[in-house]
């Protein structure tokens, strides 16, 4: 008796299969085709991209779904340790500034420290996550620290980008 997958598992066996394929037509293209992956899969940037494996269970999978099929316009009322700060506040963030280079965040909260925090976790994934620098070189500074316009908690961070807002690209 076959047991039928569930929407996580058959979105895990397409990755795979999409891979694969693209693995046979040389490394550019699973480059290609794992950033458009993480472009347009939540799931996908938040479990392979960004190295969640905490991310990896059926009931996130669904509310990734839900976040990337409806993203704005709503009050995300979630109980505590739901994962709605790692969906949206971070893993959403990064993948709206890896679609729209040129688009400004502000994380608020109830206090700095904690909006910063969020901040510096990001900023702490673009310096840091290799393959994520690798998808998208021409978004991610290769030394933000000495290359970058803004770079640091206090000021917000500024990715790539052909426009020059006064705004960074994330600011707490």
């Amino acid at each position: 008796m076959e047991t039928e997958l569930s929407p996580r598992e058959r979105a895990i066996a397409v990755y795979r299969n999409t891979i694969h394929r693209a693995s046979e037509l040389g490394p550019d293209t699973v480059r290609r085709v794992k950033r458009q992956l993480a472009q347009r899969d939540l799931f996908f940037l938040l479990a392979y991209v960004l190295g969640r494996p905490d991310i990896n269970r059926d009931w996130i999978f669904e509310r990734c779904r839900e976040v990337q099929a409806a993203p704005n316009g709503y009050l995300d009322l979630w109980g505590r340790e739901h994962f709605k700060s790692s969906i949206i506040t971070f893993g959403l963030t990064i993948q709206d500034i890896l679609n729209d280079p040129e688009i400004t965040v502000g994380i608020f909260s109830y206090s700095r420290p904690i909006a910063k925090a969020f901040l510096r976790q990001i900023r702490t994934e673009f310096e840091s996550n290799e393959m994520l620098r690798s998808l998208f070189p021409d978004i991610l500074w290769a030394n933000p620290h000495r290359d970058a316009p803004k770079w640091s908690e206090d000021d917000g961070i500024i990715v790539r980008r052909k426009g020059n807002p006064k705004e960074s690209t994330v600011e707490a």
